[in-house]
This record gives structure tokens, sequence and C-alpha cells, in this order.
């Protein structure tokens, strides 16, 4: 993919957006309540003995169903929002992981309130703890910022190679200061860990960075210089997760031959 590349939309009407806002918030709380319950039954299934697996690894070269392919599938990392579980992102973790792809989640961020150098660290460990490197991130919002501090502070250890970022304030969160949580109030342009990967530009050319036409929350701050940029025609910081666009531009991303995921030992 050209790194120069940037798609972008035209702005939709005022009452568009403010049915596309309304939606967007829905959206929001539909995944939370699914992530809750599937948090919960979990938590049942563990209690009862059984041993749920949040990372699932199809046999090399077979995708579930048994077809084949002629190179391995990516690694993915699925790195949620601040405030959002893992199971958040689940719609895409089973759509990945149907296409053969070994899927792995987070569930040590819990719901992502810790600093993004805290969080990376969470992250690291876990890929180090299954011996993976090379791994594929798409990230969500705040989950995008871990990715990028996991590209650049750990490149040594080759943990990550790519990113697809979704919704990521790369520039700062419009609002951002003044937030009433500390979290929230982390993205704004001029804290000090937002613009030391702002300064960071060797690894932007390997990140796509996908944002919706109106975002409610950050603005039109997902774009990122030197990497591809995407904005597609949807109203929403939360639901471009499900737009059947972005879902095309995450198989094109994960498609690419030289983004495979290699496993340690």
């Amino acid at each position: 993919m050209d790194a120069a590349m940037r798609t972008t939309a035209m702005p939709p009407p005022a009452l568009a957006v403010a049915g596309g806002v309304v939606l967007d918030a829905w959206y929001a709380l539909v995944r939370q309540v699914a992530a809750l319950r599937a948090e919960s039954t979990a938590g049942r299934a563990t209690a009862a003995g059984s041993t749920g697996e949040l990372t699932i690894a199809p046999a090399p070269g077979t995708a579930a169903g048994g077809s084949t392919h002629t190179t391995a599938p990516a690694v993915v990392v699925l790195i949620p929002g601040v405030y959002e579980p893992a199971g958040f992102m689940d719609p895409l973790r089973r759509r990945l992981e149907g296409r053969g792809h070994r899927v792995i989640a987070v569930p040590e961020l819990g719901y992502n309130r810790r600093t993004i150098p805290d969080s990376a660290a969470a992250v690291a460990g876990r890929l180090r703890a299954l011996g993976v490197r090379g791994a594929v991130v798409v990230a969500h919002s705040k989950g995008g910022l871990i990715g990028k501090l996991l590209m650049t502070a750990y490149a040594d250890e080759g943990l990550v190679r790519r990113m697809l970022a979704v919704s990521t304030p790369f520039e700062g969160a419009r609002y951002s200061r003044y937030a009433p949580t500390r979290p929230l109030r982390s993205f704004h342009a001029g804290h000090p860990v937002m613009g030391s990967l702002a300064k960071n530009l060797e690894a932007n050319a390997r990140i796509v960075s996908v944002g919706a036409v109106v975002d409610p929350l950050i603005g039109r701050a997902t774009r990122l210089d030197g990497a591809r940029n995407v904005v597609l025609p949807v109203v929403g910081h939360f639901r471009i997760l499900a737009d059947p666009g972005l879902l095309a531009i995450v198989e094109d991303f994960l498609a690419d031959p030289g983004e495979t995921g290699e496993q340690a030992g």
C-alpha cells in the first residue's frame, strides 16, 4: 500500500450527523453490554473448571473451514480504546478468526485506563508470554497510540511489525484537556507521551490510520504524517468498527503477503 495515499469523504448534512451520533452512542452501549456478558460467561466457565482461551491458533496455512493459504495468516493483536474491555472488539475478532488468523486479545488491559506506556508494557508482556513476534496490530482509538509505542519503544524486540489504527487521535483529541478523568485528559496534543509519539516518524510508513468523516469525540485528528490515511463516510467514533468499508480495509491490510506473524521457538 502506498504510504502517501489518502482517501477522503465529504461531510454529511447536519441531520445525518445528529442521527449518526445517536447511533454511535447506541453501538457503544450495545458492545459494552455484550462485553460484560461475555466476561461474566467466561468467569462462570473458569469457576466450573473450564479453561477458556482468548487466543485461537489455526494450523499453519489452514483457515477455518479447511481452506489453505499460500502463506501463513498474520497473527493479529486487537487493542481496544480507553474504557473498552477486550470483548468490545469481539465482532472483529470472530471475523478474523473465521478467516484463519490467530487473534490475540489482551484482557490484562482491563478497561484500558492505565497510561499509554503502562498499557504498552502489558501488551508486550502478553506477546512475550505467548512467544509471538512480528505481529500485526488492529487497534481502536487509544489502542492505536499503544500500538505505535509498541512499534517504537519495543522495536528491538520486534513484537509488532505493522498496525491498522481506527479512530486514533494521533494529532490529539479536540477537547481532551477539559475531560473529567485523567485517562481522557492524556490525549491532548501537549501531553508528553503524545508529543513523544508524534516525533517518532519512522514507524508511520507501517501504519494505516482510518477515521470517520465526523468523529464527535476526537474530531478529524486521525491523520498521521507518512502513513496511509483513510477517511470513511461514517459518523461516529465507535460504529466505524462495524462499517463494511473498514472491514474491507482490514482484510486488504492483512492479505499483504509480507505481513505474516512469526512465533518464537
